[in-house]
């Protein structure tokens, strides 16, 4: 793991275009947080989502009203994890307001993908994604609200931990659903993903192992996961290579012995989301903005913000939350029936012994947006968010894992999602299985019909 100051000269030398801001040489030592666990993390570098407060360097959610600005303060994760000796790199570019998942341009230049820079390396934490894949920090800090850790963590095929909504401290962040809003991590490994929930928990060492294993490496308890059917809300419409990457995942993961996979019809899932969380996100964003906006040292009017926000898309988001914001009968209906799809969950994983649900992190590979063939904003926002909507609308913790490449180099993903507040032993699952998803760095490829192998570089 390099230092601190080979991570800013990375930072700076840097052509995914993943840093908006970059610290200077300098080191984090004075702890900030009583009772963080000091030293778990001693000189470790990180990076952290520009929509999330640090007092060293702006805030700006690459958005034009808010260049320059910064809360004075430092998000609570941020704090615990410089308590615990991490060192803050830089703050790495988001989708504009967090609110699309292709990184685009917006106050600053477009992210990159690490692989083909026509292609975009997901959103909205896509500069946080880019950057550990990238190789300039091992971690960094993400944001979720609807898939923005899982959507660049599988594009860009690094591992990205949701923790359960509420487990993470709240607030210090550019908000837009406190009901689905939470920070989360993207990180090089399933450990690191463990460590740095620990610190942020101050939890102690690890828990065992989600699956037990005896001495002579025979699995004794394999975890149950549940597998969509097919052609469901999950698996229809996969392209082919992250088809076949879906197909080999299970494969490995059922010869392995670690996890028993149970078919699972998750219909209701998808319907009772569709029913609810576009309410409840649009109703909350102009709230939480105006109130974010309200408190900056200069402050600044929602009016403001969307009078020069730089993306259409962007606008048209934020034009329809303003129409949203006195819709309090829809609101509160729609949050019985979040409350209801919470009960769907619970049930579904009680009757059938579910620790989670796996699935295809994203149904397509990273799409282009630069040149010929280029997809357009919303349409990638359509297709890109219908894998991870319902659990980010229940508020589920989850994991995307690296699960091999496409022929051409792109990465596929595959997400594990764990029961609410089992953050733990979602955690332990997934750093069990990373190295049966990630044996040989391997290339999947296609021929006749089968699922064939061939070694990575």
């Amino acid at each position: 793991m390099h230092s601190f100051s080979e991570a800013v000269r990375r930072a700076h030398a840097d052509r995914t275009r993943s840093f908006v801001a970059i610290s200077a040489e300098r080191e984090y030592t004075i702890p900030e947080v009583a009772g963080a666990t000091a030293g778990e993390l001693r000189g470790v570098p990180f990076a952290a989502k520009d929509n999330i407060d640090t007092r060293a360097l702006p805030t700006t959610a690459n958005t034009p009203a808010l260049l320059g600005m910064g809360r004075q303060r430092n998000n609570p994760v941020v704090a615990r994890l410089l308590a615990a000796g991490a060192q803050l790199v830089g703050k790495t570019n988001t989708h504009e307001l967090a609110l699309g998942i292709t990184t685009s341009a917006a106050a600053f230049p477009a992210t990159l993908h690490p692989v083909d820079p026509m292609r975009s390396p997901g959103g909205s934490s896509g500069g946080s994604a880019a950057a550990v894949a990238a190789g300039i920090v091992p971690f960094a800090l993400g944001t979720d609200t609807g898939g923005s850790i899982s959507i660049p963590a599988s594009w860009c095929g690094v591992f990205g931990f949701r923790p359960t909504t509420g487990r993470w401290p709240s607030g210090g962040i550019v908000p837009l659903s406190p009901t689905r809003d939470t920070v989360g991590v993207i990180a090089e490994s399933a450990e690191l993903l463990e460590l740095v929930d620990r610190v942020v928990c101050n939890e102690p060492g690890r828990r065992r192992a989600a699956a037990t294993v005896s001495r002579g490496g025979r699995v004794d308890t394999a975890v149950r996961l549940g597998v969509p059917l097919q052609n469901s809300g999950y698996t229809r419409e996969l392209d082919a290579d992250v088809h076949t990457g879906w197909v080999r995942a299970q494969e490995r993961l059922c010869e392995s012995g670690l996890v028993e996979l149970v078919p699972v019809d998750t219909s209701a899932l998808h319907r009772l989301e569709a029913s609810c969380g576009t309410e409840i996100e649009f109703f909350e964003i102009s709230h939480a903005l105006s109130a974010y906006l309200g408190g900056l040292p200069i402050p600044v009017s929602f009016r403001d913000l969307l009078d020069q926000v730089a993306r259409s898309d962007v606008g048209d988001l934020l034009s329809e939350s303003a129409r949203f914001a006195t819709a309090e009968p829809a609101y509160a209906s729609a949050l019985r029936r979040r409350l209801k799809l919470q009960s769907v969950y619970t049930t579904l994983m009680a009757d059938l012994g579910l620790a989670g649900l796996l699935y295809p992190s994203v149904p397509r590979v990273a799409p282009r947006v630069v040149g010929p063939g280029r997809s357009a904003d919303p349409e990638i926002f359509a297709w890109g968010t219908r894998n991870v909507n319902p659990g980010s609308v229940a508020g589920h913790p989850v994991v995307s894992l690296p699960a091999g490449r496409s022929t051409n180099g792109l990465p596929v993903g595959i997400s594990i999602e764990g029961l609410r507040s089992h953050d733990r032993a979602l955690l332990a699952l997934a750093r069990q299985v990373a190295p049966v998803l990630l044996a040989d760095d391997h290339v999947l490829s296609r021929s006749g019909g089968g699922v064939h192998l061939s070694l990575g570089d």
